[in-house]
C-alpha cells in the first residue's frame, strides 16, 4: 500500500519537537509517512499538512515568505486539501493580524486576529481551559466536547462568521478556539500538549480527513 505523505511545516516559529514526536507515534505502523517542510515544496506531493506555531503572527508570515513556503502553501490551501493549523498556524488563516503592525494573513477563513481587549485578564491566556464543540464534524467529534486543552496565547480570532466556528472557549468572553472551512482546520490550543484528548484530535485529522 502506498503511504500518504503528511507534511509538518517548520516555520521557525517555536520548537516543533513535541508535535513531531506526537505525529510519529500516531502513524507508527500506519500507511503514512511524515516529512518536515523547511523550504519550497510541491503542494501536490502532500496529502495532509500540519503547521504548528508559537509567537508572533508577523514573524511566522515573514518566515514562511523567507523560506519560500508561503506560495506553495497558498496553492495547497486553494485546493481545499487537509490542513491543521495550531496556535499561530491557525491565526494566519485569517485576513490579517493586529499586533505591533497590521500584517496580511492567508485570507482562507475571513476574520481578524486581535488582542484580548479585557484589561482585567491575565495575558497571555495560559493553561488548561474547556472547549465547547458547537457543531458535528468528522474530525472535531462530540467526544471532545467540554474537554480541556492547553492554551498559550494573547490574540484571538474576531470578526469571523459563525459557520466557520467549530469550538468556543471562555476567557473573559467566548472566543473561537476551533475554526474550519472545508478540509481546513485551525485550533488555538496546543493539542500536542493536551494529553489524550489532544492526541485524539490529531489522530482524527490524520486518519479521517
Amino acid at each position: 500500500m502506498k503511504k500518504k505523505i503528511l507534511g509538518l511545516i517548520d516555520g521557525q516559529s517555536g520548537n516543533i519537537g513535541s508535535i513531531k514526536k506526537a505525529v510519529k507515534d500516531l502513524i507508527r505502523e500506519k500507511p503514512y509517512q511524515l516529512k518536515v517542510i523547511k523550504g519550497n515544496f510541491n503542494p501536490n506531493r502532500f496529502d495532509k499538512i500540519i503547521l504548528p506555531g508559537q509567537g508572533a503572527f508577523a514573524t511566522l508570515m515573514f518566515n514562511l515568505k523567507k523560506l519560500k513556503i508561503l506560495n506553495p502553501l497558498k496553492q495547497y490551501l486553494q485546493n481545499n486539501k487537509p490542513y491543521l493549523g495550531i496556535c499561530v498556524g491557525m491565526q494566519i488563516l485569517s485576513d490579517e493580524g493586529h499586533e505591533d503592525q497590521i500584517v496580511k494573513g492567508l485570507s482562507v477563513i475571513p476574520g481578524k486576529i486581535k488582542k484580548f481587549s479585557n484589561k482585567k485578564l491575565i495575558i497571555p491566556h495560559m493553561g488548561w481551559n474547556t472547549v465547547l464543540i458547537s457543531k458535528k464534524d468528522p474530525i472535531i467529534k462530540n467526544d471532545l466536547n467540554e474537554k480541556d486543552f492547553y492554551f498559550v496565547h494573547s490574540y484571538i480570532y474576531e470578526n469571523i462568521k459563525k459557520e466557520n466556528i467549530l469550538g468556543l472557549t471562555h476567557y473573559g468572553k467566548n472566543f473561537p478556539s476551533i475554526v474550519n472551512k472545508g478540509n481546513i482546520y485551525g485550533v488555538q490550543f496546543h493539542p500536542e500538549k493536551s494529553h489524550k484528548n489532544g492526541l485524539k484530535l490529531i489522530k482524527n485529522f490524520i486518519m479521517k480527513s
